[in-house]
């Protein structure tokens, strides 16, 4: 077994290995549901968006919730899968204190343990909808606009009926 280099651990040493090679994991002593990780799969554009803080979720407790970037409306959907995905820290995420053992005794480089935090066993995925619109519709109703034309006309609005709102 071809361990990474020394130079590396944490989520470095799985991101440098090489093709054909392997590194031992150990569970993490933060290892737990961690149910504030969740995995959020993000096509390029949308990485970017998200990481540029240029998107937001929205939804009331009784509605499923959206992602919302300036043009796209998505849905999030929760997503199972049947291969687990380990969640590895970087490096120096957590003191020397809390630093894993390998439990390989085969294996003497400490640098080049994974510290497993977390198995994740689904995703989040997100599938572009058409944005909502009726709770728009009912907000600009509840508060109707009618031009200075129109209040000049007697305040009717064009399809006749009498408004009493100006903006």
């Amino acid at each position: 077994m071809e361990p990474p280099s020394p130079d590396y651990n944490g989520a470095e040493a799985v991101l440098n290995l090489q093709p054909s090679s392997s590194i031992p994991i150990t569970y993490h002593p933060p290892f737990g549901p961690h149910d504030d990780l969740i995995l959020l799969e993000l096509d390029q554009k949308l990485l970017r968006d998200v990481l540029h803080q240029r998107v937001t979720v929205r939804g009331q407790p009784e509605e499923d919730a959206v992602l919302c970037t300036e043009s796209k409306t998505y849905a999030i959907k929760s997503v199972g899968t049947s291969n687990s995905v380990f969640l590895i820290p970087p490096s120096g995420q957590f003191n020397s204190l809390e630093s894993p053992i390998c439990c390989d005794e085969n294996y003497h480089d400490p640098q080049s343990v994974a510290s497993v935090i977390k198995i994740a066993t689904g995703n989040m995925e997100l599938v572009e909808v058409a944005p909502k619109l009726d709770k728009l519709r009912s907000l600009l109703f509840e508060n109707p606009y009618i031009s200075e034309e129109d209040v000049e006309n007697g305040g009717t609005g064009r399809d006749g009926r009498k408004e009493y709102r100006t903006v």
